[in-house]
């Protein structure tokens, strides 16, 4: 099977990398012991790889996505990333939200009183834990306990998104612009709250 590299990210000391498959299946390519890639992995978004792999088993919702490579050989790179998207959106038709962050993940976020946006299983889980998005207004980066976040401008305050990508951050990503966002694994934010993945960006294609 030929996967699309889409994403890759900072997650510890590794890399949690994303992709799409020709049916417009989005996957997180694993190793088959489980563990994401290397931090110092190769893989880079753009990239083509034919693959062999098995389902993870005993997912857990909405980490649909990740799969057990076992073997990965590289097939081309798209020459630039505008010509990547291009096909995702003409061959593939990947969905993309359009709007403010409350039409993320089908309208299932939470947000806390400092702007963070999470999901639970008490309102409910989407359908994947990734995506693309269009935001109407521009993010903002902003430097928040040496963490890089991006803010969107909200009439209550601010939505808050942290940035885990390997990407260098940009001051502004413009409103129109296609942006990765993804859901952090299931934690209990160290027992004050019930289990939740956090809302975080993981990088952007095309900036406006």
């Amino acid at each position: 099977m030929d996967v699309i590299i889409v994403s890759k990210t900072h997650m510890n000391d590794s890399a949690c990398v994303g992709a799409i498959t020709g049916s417009g299946r989005f996957v997180r390519l694993l190793k088959t012991n489980g563990f994401n890639q290397d931090v110092d992995t190769k893989l880079e978004v753009g990239d083509v790889y034919t693959i062999k792999y098995t389902e993870r088993p005993n997912k857990k919702a909405p980490h649909v996505e990740d799969i057990l490579v076992s073997e990965m050989n590289f097939k081309s790179s798209f020459e630039s990333i505008e010509k990547m998207v291009d096909y995702l959106k003409g061959r593939l038709n990947i969905k993309i939200w359009e709007g403010a962050p409350d039409v993320l993940f089908d309208g299932k976020l939470n947000w806390t009183e400092r702007g963070s946006g999470f999901i639970n299983e008490e309102n409910g889980l989407p359908e994947n834990s990734v995506g693309f998005w269009c935001p109407d207004r521009d993010l903002n980066m902003r430097i928040f306990y040496e963490k890089v976040r991006y803010n969107y401008p909200n009439i209550n305050g601010w939505r808050s998104f942290p940035y885990v990508g390997y990407e260098e951050p940009v001051e502004t990503i413009g409103a129109g612009s296609l942006v990765r966002v993804s859901l952090a694994r299931w934690w209990d934010t160290k027992g004050k709250t019930e289990d939740r993945c956090s809302l975080q960006i993981s990088g952007w294609y095309i900036l406006k």
